[in-house]
């Protein structure tokens, strides 16, 4: 009968950071592997022998990769299984902020285009200026092609603020969300040909007024909550990562997790990063939704969430709409609501930074 091997931690498509899964050496990170095996086998992970415990066998390896294959092999039957994990050897402990739902200071500015020489005149884009100007935070905006009544969408945006939109497209990003906000869960059980109609729409007028500067290969999904094939439809526009709350509803279905099952979604909901290896997607977790949290929770929201095992990135979220007074939720603290969490961060050691610079392979300078 054929000896099965379980890995127990990592598991396949878990993402590891310097110093919180192991020790850095040189250029790589040396790494505990633990499988689940019958016991009183002779099990080698990566060829290292490992020491067993009631059927647990545990073994330190060394990754010296972005994406690292791990073997655990029965030396006695030849019975073996392979996992992939990667190393994120940039991004112990940084953060980032993004913005959901943003439609409403494009069209701000349209309205005002005579006035508003540059596009930090609109107060909600002044913000997020300060903030960066502050801490050199980079802050990424998750689009949507209309406002509700269908009054204004981007094509009507006017082109003249291109150039400065270039030119802070290093720290401030602007990606496809949805094409409105309602209904919600827009993509729940959309086609595949839909979300990439949807998506290339939303991309076509960012390039045109923004240009490609401020483009990105990670966005935040509306609702996240898409089936498979509408999830490989924003895999196939090039966003190669996404986020998600990864939680279940009263029914313990899971919820926010686009098409994750029960078992996928308890583990990421656990991490910062995981990875569909399958899919070829990185899921990031939600830390914290700041325009949920009261100002005077924030610090004790992120000292709980920075006290778990596995955070050493900081998702930082917002949503636009709580900016205006005319929204039924506006907070009048919303300026403060985000930089007292940005200010928690630098105070505690993390340091801004992108997805993209810190999530994915870097590219390998040619000899």
């Amino acid at each position: 009968m054929e000896q099965k091997i379980r890995f127990l931690r990592p598991v396949d498509g878990d993402v590891l950071f310097s110093f919180a899964d192991g020790i850095a050496e040189g250029d790589g990170l040396r790494t505990k592997i633990q499988v689940a095996a019958e016991p009183a086998r002779r099990i080698l992970i990566n060829g290292v022998p490992t020491e067993e415990h009631d059927g647990v066998y545990s073994a330190e390896v060394f990754l010296d990769g972005y994406r690292n294959a791990v073997e655990a092999k029965d030396d006695e039957s030849g019975t073996s299984q392979t996992i992939y994990i990667y190393w994120f050897k940039n991004g112990y402990r940084t953060y980032r902020f993004g913005v959901d739902d943003v439609i409403r200071c494009f069209e701000n500015i349209y309205r005002r285009q005579d006035e508003y020489g540059s596009i930090f005149d609109d107060p909600f884009l002044r913000l997020f200026r300060d903030l960066h100007d502050a801490y050199g935070t980079y802050v990424h905006m998750h689009v949507y092609y209309e406002n509700d009544d269908g009054s204004f969408n981007l094509s009507m945006f006017p082109e003249k603020y291109k150039p400065e939109f270039q030119a802070n497209g290093d720290w401030l990003k602007f990606t496809f969300h949805s094409r409105k906000d309602k209904p919600d869960s827009p993509y729940k059980f959309a086609s595949y040909e839909q979300v990439m109609r949807e998506g290339k729409e939303v991309e076509r007028e960012i390039r045109r007024f923004a240009g490609a500067e401020v483009l990105s290969n990670v966005t935040s999904q509306h609702w996240a909550d898409s089936n498979l094939y509408a999830t490989r439809a924003f895999r196939n526009l090039g966003f190669h990562c996404i986020d998600g709350y990864f939680l279940f509803d009263a029914n313990g279905d899971p919820y926010v997790s686009y098409y994750l099952n029960r078992e996928q979604t308890a583990h990421a909901a656990k991490r910062d990063f995981w990875v569909d290896n399958r899919e070829d997607i990185i899921f990031v977790k939600d830390d914290i939704i700041v325009n949920e949290v009261p100002l005077e929770q924030i610090d004790a929201w992120m000292e709980r969430i920075s006290g778990e095992e596995a955070h050493c990135f900081h998702y930082l979220l917002i949503h636009e709409q709580y900016f205006y007074e005319d929204y039924p939720q506006y907070e009048p603290d919303y300026r403060e609501r985000v930089f007292r969490t940005v200010e928690w961060c630098h105070k505690n050691g993390y340091r801004p930074a992108t997805i993209s610079s810190i999530a994915f392979e870097p590219r390998k300078q040619e000899e």
